[in-house]
């Protein structure tokens, strides 16, 4: 019986130059998508910056008579555009997974806050006593829609791959908008007489309603939005 030969093939060995200039490169492209999500993102937060002391009244015929429910009571311009952005996340994590859109929430978030405290400073001696809001609401509308950007990602990264479509982004996008609401409505109105609570829930009712309105957009770039290997999803 014949012994048979083996012939192996084994790839060059890569040198350290070369794996330097690979990780090099992944973390440019890495850099680059990150730059380009944060692009996207970066102006939604600074128009709700600037808009989020006009109230929005669009929704108010929801509430029929019922003066107090009025949603102007409580969103603003700039409250409704905030709240475009867990959305936005969601579609940053569908193509590129949780972690990168985690990363260009925070890069966007920055450049943000640059942008802001350079407009701030420029603006700084016209400004009046009443021309800012105060500090307590700008924490707290802040702190709430970092936190819904990410638990949106999360919920999202943690849902996707599995069941029906609309099941992640449904729930992505409704703990989000939960937790914007449990975290703003008490740090804002607590104390102040306002039935902030009846306003939690009926702000909740219509982010429901905007969350309706995404699903549609989700399902027509489900195929564009297709996610890189590995993060799952369909």
């Amino acid at each position: 019986m014949e012994a048979s030969t083996v012939i192996e093939r084994h790839r060059p060995r890569e040198s350290a130059l070369q794996r330097l200039g690979r990780h090099a490169g992944d973390l440019a492209a890495a850099l680059g998508r990150m730059a380009v999500l944060a692009a996207i993102l970066t102006p939604v937060l600074l128009i709700s910056f600037l808009t989020v002391d006009l109230p929005l009244r669009a929704f108010d015929g929801f509430a029929g008579g019922a003066v107090e429910l009025r949603p102007s009571n409580w969103l603003s311009r700039g409250g409704f555009v905030m709240a475009l952005a867990p959305l936005i996340v969601i579609l940053f994590a569908r193509k590129y997974g949780g972690e990168e859109a985690s990363r260009a929430v925070t890069a966007a978030w920055g450049i943000a806050a640059l942008a802001v405290f350079a407009e701030l400073s420029y603006l700084a001696p016209a400004l009046e006593a009443g021309d800012m809001p105060p500090a307590r609401f700008s924490v707290v509308f802040v702190a709430s829609a970092m936190a819904s950007q990410y638990v949106a990602v999360n919920i999202y990264d943690i849902s996707r791959g599995g069941g029906r479509w609309w099941r992640a982004p449904l729930l992505a996008a409704l703990g989000g908008y939960v937790v914007h609401a449990l975290i703003y409505f008490p740090g804002v109105f607590f104390g102040a007489g306002a039935p902030w609570l009846n306003w939690m829930i009926a702000d909740i009712a219509v982010m429901g309603v905007i969350t309706a309105g995404f699903l549609p957009v989700y399902a027509l770039l489900r195929r564009p939005l297709r996610p890189k290997g590995g993060y799952g999803g369909r």
